[in-house]
């Protein structure tokens, strides 16, 4: 990619906030990365640390954005909550509202997000109303991937096979395996059921025929951590354990539509004459 300048905006969930430091630390051009301050924003300004990516890392509050620094090329990053997911109308409306925020300041935003129970089906809808142009993951063709789980396969042909192969199987990405204690209470088969009530759960997933977790290695984040997440989940379930075949796993969907997002800063600033 030629020289870029201007702000990319990211809007993420943090399921993905491993595959979000992934496409930072592998863009050499950052010179700085802004993450917005919120509880969902912690544990990603750790990673993003721990990562030792190139740009700088700078913690920034929602209202320190009027002072935000526009010279170079940068990142400025809102994590939303893992709890949205519930309701995908309401994690629609939020995350209009976030990119009304960061419109201003962003030449490009690109959302960290799949479709999520159709959440952003019509993603120009969401663009008419913001009057900015978004981009989200999508496989080599253009269409949106499914959700985390899919974005880490290539798309929705990706999740295809691995359903066709691995049917009736918890899956289990590094982050799912970290966060599978919040997350789990989120799916349409356990929702409304309360936090505390894992025998409950249990009996779901017996009836369900769910037997074995399926460990999805992308080799993002901690190793070590991802195993124990594992061994934590299986142990708690009873379920038996496997890995996905390495040729299943693939970060394209992740790197390419990223650059999109990118490629459209430079557009926009070849258009305007901008540095």
């Amino acid at each position: 990619m030629n020289s870029v300048s201007g702000v990319l905006g990211i809007i993420g969930c943090p399921i993905l906030e491993n595959e979000i430091v992934y496409a930072i630390k592998r863009d050499k051009e950052i010179a700085r990365v802004y993450v917005i301050e919120n509880e969902d924003s912690r544990n990603l300004l750790m990673k993003l640390t721990r990562a030792q990516v190139g740009a700088k890392i700078c913690p920034i509050k929602q209202d320190e954005l009027d002072h935000f620094p526009e010279h170079g090329f940068n990142v400025l990053i809102l994590m939303k909550s893992m709890g949205l997911h519930e309701d995908p109308q309401k994690l629609r409306k939020e995350v209009l509202e976030s990119v009304n925020l960061l419109a201003q300041k962003c030449r490009s935003i690109l959302l960290f997000y799949g479709l999520c129970g159709n959440a952003f089906k019509d993603i120009s809808e969401i663009e008419n109303d913001c009057r900015q142009t978004l981009f989200m993951l999508t496989d080599d063709q253009g269409r949106p991937v499914d959700d985390c789980i899919a974005a880490v396969l290539g798309g929705t042909d990706g999740y295809y096979h691995l359903l066709k192969r691995y049917p009736g199987v918890f899956y289990l990405t590094p982050a799912w395996a970290e966060y599978w204690r919040e997350l789990i209470y989120k799916m349409e088969l356990t929702r409304g059921i309360d936090k505390n009530d894992l025998s409950t759960l249990k009996w779901l997933f017996e009836i369900a025929g769910y037997k074995m977790a399926l460990k999805l290695d992308t080799g993002l984040g901690d190793q070590e951590a991802f195993d124990r997440h594992v061994e934590d989940f299986v142990r708690e379930f009873n379920f038996q354990k496997a890995s996905l075949e390495k040729e299943f796993i693939t970060l394209e969907a992740i790197e390419h539509s990223y650059d999109r997002a990118k490629k459209n800063m430079m557009k926009h600033n070849a258009q305007t004459g901008d540095p």
